[in-house]
């Protein structure tokens, strides 16, 4: 995967405006010759739910970029309870959440 460019990186982060709930740890975005992959990575197993939004962010980033540089958008989600240090970013996180432990 390429690294993301910067305009693609805006419509990302602009289709995700109320997009974002606690259950998703982060999301990683692949850009390869038009076709972007975005990667839900969930804090416990996938839902449905999590399938709806994450289409619903695919279509609200296609709609937004021009087609002549995004001509496929795939989506997966998947549980992860590694750090994120260790997730494959793709070509590059667009989101993390912030954890951290409140008792130490």
């Amino acid at each position: 995967m390429n690294k993301l460019p910067n305009w693609l990186i805006l419509h990302i982060w602009q289709s995700l405006l109320g997009e974002v709930y606690p259950e998703i740890r982060a999301i990683a975005a692949g850009y390869d010759e038009k076709t972007l992959l975005l990667r839900y990575y969930m804090d416990r197993e996938p839902t449905d739910f999590d399938m709806e939004s994450i289409e619903v962010l695919s279509t609200n980033i296609f709609a937004s970029v021009d087609s002549g540089l995004v001509e496929r958008i795939d989506v997966e989600c998947s549980h992860a309870a590694l750090p994120f240090k260790d997730l494959d970013q793709l070509s590059g996180f667009v989101y993390c959440r912030r954890e951290y432990d409140m008792h130490e």
